[in-house]
């Protein structure tokens, strides 16, 4: 079942992200701190359930129900907020909510509910293992392993007091090339990633024509927008397949640790989004 965390307190989102994802088959796909970012990130990921705060860093949690519900959202929303429960309660049921919990209080029966919730839900996750950990092609990491090695990257970077940079790179246009050169240039492509990155660091290519890059050890602050722009100038210069000069258009989006999220799929959610210009 996947879940969409709102909530401008990344220690509690983090406490959220590591019980939700002690619980078999919950799944945290993004997290956002305000309601504009959290409104566009659930129409781009359309998880099974949101889970919101009433206070936000931006906005509030109560308009977010409302939007979602007049956008056409019908999975399940839940509100848990350490607001005035009986202020609030009403008013986010009258809005569109489905359930409403204290803080303080309400913290199992929430993971409770979520738990019979999840029985309920059809064609869920298999908890299955990818035996393929590398994509065939470039030799990089797959999909499933990047998202093994930035959960690992994560909780070591939570451990240290560090932050992590995460990158997706797209190639536009990369689907509509004849299949020997798409193939030619996506190896060209995971060449120069990994040239640009550290042994330390992680090079995936999660689909044909998108690739992921996360730095693991940001020393300055300044140090993730130097790395995307270099990546972009990387991106930028041509690549040769048969003595032709190819020139792919190319987005990039990028997401910190802990700044935006504090789960790897929230992360590379908005990595993702941004590369896609969903935001």
């Amino acid at each position: 079942m996947n879940i969409f965390l709102v909530e401008d307190s990344a220690s509690i989102r983090r406490l959220l992200v590591r019980r939700l994802d002690a619980i078999p088959g919950m799944r945290v796909v993004g997290e956002a701190a305000g309601e504009r970012q959290a409104l566009a990130l659930i129409q781009w990921t359309k998880p099974d359930v949101v889970l919101l705060d009433v206070s936000l860093a931006n906005g509030s949690g109560l308009s977010l129900v409302t939007q979602l519900r007049r956008g056409g959202y019908t999975g399940r929303i839940a509100v848990l907020t350490a607001q005035d429960v009986e202020a609030y309660r009403n008013a986010c049921i009258d809005a569109g909510a489905d359930a409403f919990y204290d803080k303080a209080s309400g913290l199992e029966t929430l993971f409770d509910d979520l738990v019979s919730l999840e029985a309920t839900c059809i064609g869920g996750l298999d908890g299955k293992p990818s035996v393929q950990l590398r994509d065939g092609l470039t030799g990089l990491y797959n999909e499933v392993a990047l998202h093994e090695r930035l959960d690992q990257a994560s909780r070591s970077a939570s451990r240290d007091g560090i932050d992590l940079a995460v990158y997706v790179v797209r190639l536009v246009g990369l689907a509509d090339l004849p299949r020997e050169t798409a193939a030619a240039l996506a190896q060209q492509v995971a060449q120069r990633l990994k040239e640009a990155s550290a042994d330390a660091d992680i090079v995936a290519r999660s689909s044909p024509d998108q690739f992921a890059v996360v730095l693991t050890r940001l020393n300055q602050a300044d140090q993730a927008a130097s790395h995307a722009r270099l990546l972009a100038s990387l991106m930028a210069e041509p690549f040769h397949v048969d003595g032709r000069d190819h020139v792919m258009g190319i987005e990039i989006g990028m997401a910190l640790f802990p700044g935006d999220a504090v789960s790897p799929r929230g992360l590379l959610t908005l990595a993702q989004a941004s590369a896609f210009g969903a935001l």
